[in-house]
């Protein structure tokens, strides 16, 4: 089953449920406060009946107790009777004709049975007889009439059970029946906000399944629409900044296939044309100069072969960890004069001119000297490589706390703002560099290689250009302690 069924399914089952035990709370706590104020109004009806007795009977007025047990048998329909027997008189029952009929097929007596009402001399009992049931109130009195005379006698107030719990009974079916159809309306806007609710909750996941789909058949350039700003639209977000990472990583994978192709090609193509040239007769028949040039390109080619595969193996030790670093102590300029005497014949043929400039007070750097020289090769090489005839690149450093900042300036191209947030990742290369540049473009890994051999001797490394006046590369070393 789908994520909307059952999400659907679920959120009405949690209504239902919500609903039921709340209508079934509620109709039990109306019963509860219904008895309660039933049991409240059938005292409140005794103490105005034994009230009224007590004033007839100081009067010495024995029909009014008979008229008022009638009128409560009238506006009372629950009534059964309303009695008062006078024990001081030998028993005489005074109340009403009706109420007089039934007390005396019932006799009932007043004893301690059932709950108290909060006059503890009032007594509550409930009995049935053949046909009904009957709930009574009942209290010994003492009171004194006109005379002076103290009198004796008990009050009774009957009710018909049967009848107060069939009015109970219709009231509580009344409240069930207005809670059904309220039920069934909670139930239906239930439905409907289960139903909007997986479909708002579902439609992200939906499209971020679809879009996962596309992605795994090759289509990078999918994109899912973002409708919500919760955890929902923040993930499709992330999912949309992961298909663009994937297709420039696809892009990087293709540009760098086409660069080791051509890393590749170019050299093994010089090597294999000049070795055919050299077989195919005999060497003494070759001019010697034909035979030198031929060496020396088959030398170059196989040194650049060599350093193309170096950097792959240095990089994938740099991300896999495992760099060695193999600290000594070197001045700056002694690691320059190195580096630029390697490039020494290519900046005199292309005119640029150079300078190191590195102040005494410098210390020497705790550092691995072939690292260092590597990563100098490389800027070196991305100035030279970038820096038009007749620039300049220059070398300088300073004091920066612990550490010491090292800096090649060239006055080349320059990188834009959008490509310097790239250059240090692996494989990447501006393009605008590569449509400039002659011969060889490399591969992309000179300044990847770099930052990772700067960073392994805790330093760090950053660069500052601006397009058609230069670049700048800074690092950072620790100094000899």
């Amino acid at each position: 089953m789908k994520l909307r069924p059952r999400l659907t399914i679920f959120t009405v089952l949690l209504v239902i449920l919500v609903v039921a035990f709340t209508s079934l709370t509620t109709v039990l706590s109306i019963t509860y406060l219904l008895r309660r104020e039933m049991k409240s109004n059938q005292l409140t009806l005794f103490t105005n009946f034994r009230e009224a007795v007590f004033d007839a009977l100081y009067l010495g007025d024995d029909l009014a107790i008979q008229v008022f047990s009638e009128s409560l048998e009238t506006s009372v329909p629950e009534l059964a009777y309303a009695i008062f027997v006078d024990q001081s008189r030998g028993g005489i029952q005074l109340g009403g004709i009706e109420s007089l009929e039934r007390f005396k097929r019932l006799l009932p007596r007043c004893q301690r049975m059932g709950n108290l009402g909060p006059d503890s001399n009032i007594f509550l009992r409930d009995l049935k007889d053949e046909s009904e049931a009957w709930r009574y109130y009942c209290q010994e009195i003492i009171y004194n009439n006109v005379r002076g005379q103290q009198m004796k006698g008990t009050v009774f107030l009957g009710l018909k059970l049967d009848m107060i719990e069939g009015e109970l009974d219709r009231t509580v079916q009344r409240i069930w029946e207005t809670l059904f159809w309220a039920m069934v309306i909670v139930l239906v806007m239930g439905l409907w906000m289960a139903l909007s609710l997986s479909r708002r909750l579902t439609k992200p996941i939906h499209h971020l399944t679809e879009g996962a789909k596309a992605i795994g058949q090759g289509q990078l350039e999918t994109q899912i629409p973002v409708t919500t700003t919760d955890e929902l639209g923040f993930l499709a977000q992330e999912f949309n900044y992961m298909a663009e990472k994937l297709k420039e990583l696809d892009k990087l994978k293709d540009d760098f296939v086409s660069s080791v192709s051509h890393e590749l090609r170019s050299p093994l193509s010089a090597i294999s044309g000049y070795v055919e040239l050299l077989q195919s007769r005999p060497l003494q028949e070759i001019p010697e100069e034909k035979r030198n040039k031929a060496l020396v390109i088959i030398r170059e080619s196989t040194d650049r072969l060599a350093q193309f595969i170096n950097d792959i193996l240095d990089l994938a030790r740099i991300e896999a960890g495992h760099i060695e670093i193999h600290r000594n102590r070197f001045k700056i300029n002694k690691l320059a004069e190195d580096v630029f005497g390697l490039f020494q014949p290519l900046l005199e043929k292309k005119g640029i001119r150079w300078s190191i400039d590195v102040p005494a007070m410098v210390p020497q750097v705790n550092v691995d000297g072939d690292k260092i020289r590597q990563v100098l090769t490389n800027l070196i090489s991305n100035a030279l490589k970038f820096t038009p005839s007749g620039g300049t690149i220059r070398l300088y450093a300073k004091n920066q706390n612990e550490f010491v900042q090292i800096s090649v300036k060239d006055t080349g191209i320059g990188i834009s703002e959008k490509d310097r947030k790239t250059v240090f990742e692996k494989f990447v290369q501006v393009q605008k560099g590569r449509e400039t540049v002659t011969g060889p473009k490399g591969t992309g890994l000179g300044l990847a290689i770099a930052k990772g051999i700067v960073e392994s001797h805790g330093g760090t490394i950053w660069l500052e250009s601006e397009l058609r006046k230069g670049t700048t590369v800074h690092f950072t070393l620790p100094d000899s302690p």
